[in-house]
């Protein structure tokens, strides 16, 4: 861990402290000490509190649009970078090719091609806009997911605002989308890459969100008092019952969310936990009838396309998107760095959820307005666990975070707004600790934009692959979108060899042939590796000297380390 990260993580943490306490003390402190205490204020210093808390809070907003304008900036300058902005981009945009080719995104593993284990409707998406755009570069795919961190951002601001009708609901929701779009660089720089976590994280809010929506329709209708013995009575107007609209519109709702899931399901096998964590929560509120149908719905939806997408790929589907990830299994080493280096990232806010949750009971208002609703609190568990699993996963980088730190951010959100609607007296040390999560959060922008540098080593890998090409068949193993014929990246290989433990036949026969001319790697291959195959049958023969990577999110490669070596058969 770099000293740098060290000194953040001892920010948060001190932040987390001093804010935690103060917090602490202004929701424990007894509701008649608090009156007291203001009526001994006189109104002079009554109103210098209030401008301060105006001021922080005006600093809070801006302190958010700032990020969020600099992450709009930064993904519209990446739109139109011609290579990989991420390690494994250029192989995602293999795949949409595939898909605008005609040919099968799933397949037997071997020399000619290997997907990743993601189910397609992402690049079934950035297909369809590469044909309607008539542009088969990454600007389409980049922008499916820049388009879709919008609307997780639009998604946030709604469901906190939803959270408490009150003017805190709106600013909480502003906050909580400005904090999303601020945590940019802490989870890999990936809100507008070639890759499907966006719009994935996209749909899985849409689900939760409708979700809550349909659920509290439901606990609308059943507080508001129709008639004093609660039973609704036919309106003289339209003949039918006065609850019945609230009720279709639940319903409505619930297949939507049931929907949404669906599509999440399609984009990434994570949503399976957002599934389950969405019948626990109608079934912890007694919600039997819309528990039935959500469960038939996402069932039919999920299991059906499943079985649809297995039998036509003759089981390759299944294959890739469920046994592989399966076979990797976890890491108690990748999880443990969870714990003690990612999660404290984010103390500030943490700090202001343990402290809600320590105190059960507030002094004053009514203890609801202080809670998180039961979807919203089952889907941020969830996401914690999916992030969790996920960074305990062979190959998880940063941005398997992201669903785990927009839970924290929804719930500390959600918990500030229902307890500013609850009393003033607590906005000070809520936008405190917002604001000390913002500061730790500061990254450099320009470091996120490739430079001349990386677009000119990306541009020389690219000319030499194709000069290679004129002597015969080229495998890059690091980088896709370069070769023609198209291939498979190096950890879609590792994926099918941990499952396996070896590597396919048929390529195991085509290396044994010396069926490639010339096979690329971003690091000289020893002896002893997972592809001791090619060792076996390949030589480093020259070194590009390419040591600057083009890819600037991620896995930064090529580098002084790793620079381009050049195998050629025995």
């Amino acid at each position: 861990m770099s000293s740098a990260m060290l000194a953040r993580l001892a920010l948060a943490c001190m932040a987390a402290v001093l804010g935690g306490f103060w917090l602490y003390r202004s929701i424990a402190s007894p509701a008649s000490a608090t009156a007291e205490s203001s009526r001994a204020l006189d109104d002079t210093q009554a109103g210098s509190k209030s401008r301060a808390v105006r001021w922080l809070r005006i600093l809070v907003l801006s302190w958010c649009a700032l990020w969020a304008v600099i992450w709009l900036a930064i993904a519209l300058l990446r739109l139109r970078y011609p290579v990989e902005l991420e390690w494994c981009g250029g192989a995602m945009r293999d795949h949409c090719e595939r898909i605008l080719a005609g040919l099968p995104l799933y397949a037997a593993p071997g020399p000619d091609w290997i997907p990743y284990e993601y189910p397609p409707l992402y690049f079934w998406v950035s297909a369809l806009l590469m044909r309607a755009l008539h542009d088969g570069s990454f600007m389409s795919m980049r922008a499916v997911s820049t388009m879709s961190t919008i609307g997780c951002a639009a998604v946030l601001f709604l469901w906190v605002r939803h959270s408490t009708r009150s003017a805190a609901g709106r600013t909480w929701g502003a906050i909580a989308a400005g904090v999303f779009l601020a945590t940019y660089r802490f989870t890999g720089a990936w809100y507008d890459v070639e890759r499907l976590d966006m719009l994935f994280l996209l749909f899985a809010l849409l689900g939760g969100y409708w979700l809550d929506l349909a659920c509290g329709l439901s606990a609308d209708r059943t507080n508001r008092t129709y008639r004093a013995n609660t039973i609704d009575q036919p309106d003289e107007r339209s003949g039918r019952s006065s609850g019945a609209a609230p009720e279709g519109r639940a319903i409505a709702l619930v297949l939507l969310s049931a929907i949404a899931y669906w599509l999440a399901f399609l984009t990434k096998q994570q949503a399976v936990l957002f599934l389950f964590g969405s019948v626990a929560a109608l079934a912890w509120s007694r919600q039997w009838r819309k528990l039935a149908l959500f469960s038939a719905v996402s069932a039919l939806l999920c299991l059906g396309s499943f079985a649809l997408l297995n039998r036509v790929t003759d089981g390759w589907f299944g294959y890739y998107c469920f046994r592989v990830p399966l076979a990797n299994g976890i890491r108690l080493n990748l999880a443990a760095q969870y714990f003690t280096t990612d999660l404290p990232l984010y103390a500030p806010l943490l700090a202001l959820i343990a402290v809600r949750l320590i105190l059960t009971r507030l002094p004053a208002g009514n203890p609801q307005h202080s809670t998180v609703s039961r979807p919203a609190a089952t889907w941020c568990l969830m996401g914690l666990l999916g992030s969790l699993l996920s960074r305990a996963h062979w190959g998880g980088d940063q941005n398997v975070l992201m669903a785990g730190f927009i839970a924290i951010t929804l719930a500390a959100c959600m918990l500030a707004a229902r307890l500013e609607a609850t009393s003033q007296r607590r906005a000070a040390p809520l936008l405190a600790l917002v604001f000390a999560q913002l500061i730790v959060l500061v990254y450099r922008p320009d470091a996120q934009v490739p430079s001349f540098a990386n677009r000119d080593a990306g541009t020389r890998y690219a000319a030499a692959v194709s000069k290679l090409e004129q002597q015969g068949e080229v495998l890059c193993l690091d980088h896709g979108a370069v070769t023609s014929p198209r291939h498979f990246h190096l950890m879609a290989l590792l994926d099918v060899v941990g499952t396996e433990k070896g590597l396919p036949p048929s390529l195991m026969q085509a290396l044994k042939s010396r069926r490639f001319s010339a096979i690329l790697t971003d690091a000289k291959p020893a002896p002893g590796g997972a592809l001791d195959a090619l060792t076996a049958n390949y030589i480093p023969a020259e070194c590009l000297k390419i040591d600057t990577p083009w890819v600037v999110t991620g896995f930064p490669t090529p580098d002084k380390g790793r620079p381009v070596w050049i195998l050629r058969p025995k």
